[in-house]
């Protein structure tokens, strides 16, 4: 049901951060999907991981997500 509930977060963040934001959605009940599920150790869903310009974790977050902790990230990593 989170996942639902988190949809237009998810969508409205693709949206506002287009170009500076890659946001990938992965399903990780697909098992065509599960080597990826596994590499990032995906066991809950909604699952959101956010990785800096170099491919390190910086966030993670299982459940809702919450739009304004997720600014504050971006604007950190950005260095706004």
């Amino acid at each position: 049901m989170a996942c639902v509930m988190s949809k237009p977060i998810v969508d409205g963040i693709e949206k506002d951060y287009a170009g500076t934001v890659r946001v990938l959605h992965i399903d990780a009940r697909n098992p065509d999907n599960s080597a990826i599920a596994a590499q990032f150790g995906l066991r809950m869903t909604p699952t959101y991981i956010v990785f800096d310009q170099h491919a390190a974790e910086q966030y993670r977050s299982t459940g809702s997500i919450n739009r304004r902790q997720f600014d504050g990230l971006v604007a950190g990593l950005l260095g706004k």
